[in-house]
Formats: structure tokens, C-alpha cells, sequence
């Protein structure tokens, strides 16, 4: 009897090691990268959330929807808060969250960066049913490196989609001037309904929020960098949306080629063409062109200031000096160094408070 019973043993082992095996074997199998992957997967995705908008008439009898967009969006932080695409909620009135968990919830829209595309949301949840997704760091990203998308393409929760940095610093189509010359470009697949949702680095931090600015091209992701999120949301979250100042003056970016056309002293920065009066550009003295030249129907303004520096950051078109603006506060003041009538000078620009463009 005992000798069979310790047959009986020896022989259960033996069904126990052939079945975890197996299991150990295919998980050597794997590559680094993939280990990887998968571990970023299955920590992440239990922020990530799906995000359904619609736009609803109540009438007397019934609620009639007008339109529906699904999308996807990310836990920031154990209050509830939802980073998301403001596309994905613009002009809706009933926002839902569904939650990694299956549950879903009404959310309240807590203010908006339309220029950026990004939209913070909230809801009430159980705090263990919230994984905050950490952020990362743009400033430290490098062409080539791997990055993670986690989303809700066609409604399909949780999908994964893997691969590279392809570019930085990119615009794609009719952008904002805060975002052109900003995206993060990624052949890793984002297609409608992944929008909002999170572009994670291998060590699991947000790097961006994913967005298909260019529906007809297939292969070509990007993404809004998640330091204009970072920026944004203690805005967002005081006043409903962020600080923008206006500084009243607007200009175009010379190139080579312009200024070899219009025999421009410089080749490179942003030519002033209009200053309103009594704004803040005015009172510090910045001069606009008075002459107008048409070119192909463009028209430009010749003869005032080329912005060369702001706070002693070159600058070379009007988007940098957007980017600039939205690292600012109000009581700031900004170093415009300026050429003008053949030598620099350098005009001072209070940024009033409250002054607003949304």
C-alpha cells in the first residue's frame, strides 16, 4: 500500500512539472521587448477607459440623441479625474465613462483646452477601481524608441497596438499654432475611437495623448505631448480652461526663400504685419509692416519688427512663440528681442491677467 501510494505521488508530480513546464518554457520564449510589452499592457490598461458622447434634444415625450462619439481616455489621478480628446466630447451634453472594471459612469465635464485637444473629465469611483496612469517626460524622447498605444479603435475595448517614435516636433493638417510643429508621430496604430487614449514609453508613463489628426492615411499616428497636458490641467481644473494670453500682434515666418524674395535683412524669424491698438504689443512698442505686397493671393506685410528671440529662446516661427506662451502666467513678462532698422532691440511685454483667448 505504501509503495503505491508513493507511486501514486511520484507519478502526480510528474503530471504537475509536465503541466507548468510548458508554461515556463513558452514564457523563456519570449523576448525582452515582449516581456516588456506585455507587463506595460497589463499595468496600464487598467487606467485606460472608454469614453461614449453623445448630443441629446429632450423634447416633451423623448430623448432624442443627434450624434454619438466613442473614444478613449486615461485615469490622472485617484479624485477621478479622465484626461481625454476634446474632439471626442465637443459639443455633446451627456459624457460616459466606462471603466477598466466594466463599470460605467456619468461623467462632468471639468474644462476644456480646445487648441490643445484636450478635455478633463471627472467621476465618482471607488477609489480601488482607479489606477492612476503616471506621465512621463517629452523632453526626453528619441526617434526610434518604442511606444505603447492602448485603446478603443471601432469600439473594441482595450486594444494594443505597438511601435516606434517615427518623428517629433511634427504638424499634420490644419492645426492650432500650439500643436503645429509638436506631435509626436508613431507608426504604432491609432485609429478613430483610440483617440483620447494614452502613447505610453516602455516604463509604462504617458508620454501623449493619441489623436488621428489625418483620418485618410493609414500607417501614421500622433500624438499631443503630454507636457501641454501637464501644463493645462491645474488651469483646467481652477477656472475650466487654460491661461492664454493675448499679446495683440500677428506675423508669418520668413524663410530663405522669402527673404530672398523681398530682400529681408534676416533669414530666419517672425515678421511682425499687424499690431492692435491698445494692446499689450502696442503699449511695449513692437512696429508692424505698412507695405503690402500680394503674392499668389498671400498677402504680406512688409517693413515692421522680425522677432528673432522671446526670453532669450530663438525663435523661427509663430508657433514657438505659442508654445512659449502656454508655459506662461499672468504677471509674467516676456523678452521680445527684436531687429529693427538694422540693430537689436529688445521690448518688454506685461502679460496682463485674464486676458483670455480660448
Amino acid at each position: 500500500m505504501t509503495r503505491l501510494r508513493t507511486s501514486a505521488a511520484v507519478f502526480g508530480s510528474v503530471i504537475v512539472l509536465a503541466t507548468v513546464m510548458p508554461a515556463r518554457a513558452q514564457i523563456a520564449q519570449l523576448t525582452e521587448c515582449e516581456r516588456n510589452t506585455i507587463h506595460v499592457f497589463r499595468t496600464a490598461s487598467r487606467g485606460v477607459v472608454h469614453i461614449e458622447a453623445r448630443a441629446t434634444v429632450q423634447s416633451r415625450f423623448e430623448n432624442q440623441v443627434m450624434e454619438t462619439s466613442t473614444g478613449t481616455g486615461f485615469v490622472l489621478d485617484k479624485e477621478g479625474r479622465i484626461l481625454t480628446a476634446f474632439h471626442i466630447i465637443e459639443d455633446k451634453n451627456q459624457i460616459d465613462v466606462i471603466l477598466n472594471s466594466g463599470r460605467r459612469l456619468s461623467a462632468r465635464l471639468v474644462g476644456t483646452a480646445p487648441r490643445l485637444d484636450i478635455a478633463l473629465l471627472e467621476v465618482e469611483a471607488p477609489a480601488e477601481e482607479l489606477l492612476p496612469l503616471p506621465l512621463g517626460d517629452f523632453h526626453k524622447l528619441e526617434v526610434g524608441q518604442k511606444v505603447i498605444a492602448i485603446g478603443n479603435p471601432i469600439g473594441l475595448h482595450n486594444t494594443l497596438t505597438v511601435g516606434v517614435i517615427s518623428a517629433l516636433k511634427r504638424s499634420a493638417g490644419d492645426l492650432p499654432l500650439e500643436l503645429q510643429e509638436a506631435l509626436i508621430q508613431t507608426d504604432a496604430a491609432i485609429n478613430p475611437g483610440s483617440s483620447g487614449g494614452p502613447l505610453l514609453n516602455s516604463a509604462g508613463k504617458v508620454i501623449g495623448i493619441s489623436r488621428t489628426f489625418v483620418e485618410e492615411v493609414q500607417g501614421v499616428g500622433f500624438a499631443v505631448p503630454i507636457h501641454f497636458a501637464r501644463r493645462v490641467i491645474p488651469d483646467l481644473i481652477e477656472m475650466g480652461h487654460p491661461y492664454r494670453p493675448k499679446l495683440g500682434f500677428s506675423g508669418s515666418e520668413i524663410t530663405p526663400a522669402i527673404a530672398r524674395l523681398f530682400g529681408l535683412p534676416l533669414e530666419q524669424g517672425v515678421l511682425v504685419e499687424e499690431v492692435l491698438p491698445g494692446s499689450p504689443a502696442a503699449y511695449a512698442g513692437l512696429k508692424a509692416g505698412e507695405r503690402i505686397v500680394v503674392i499668389n493671393e498671400n498677402p504680406y506685410v512688409l517693413g515692421g519688427d522680425i522677432i528673432t528671440a522671446v526670453n532669450d529662446e530663438k525663435v523661427t516661427a509663430p508657433s514657438q512663440i505659442a508654445h512659449i506662451l502656454l508655459q506662461s502666467h499672468p504677471g509674467q513678462v516676456l523678452r521680445l528681442t527684436v531687429y529693427r532698422q538694422g540693430k537689436e532691440v529688445e521690448i518688454s511685454i506685461a502679460l496682463r491677467t485674464m486676458q483670455m483667448q480660448f
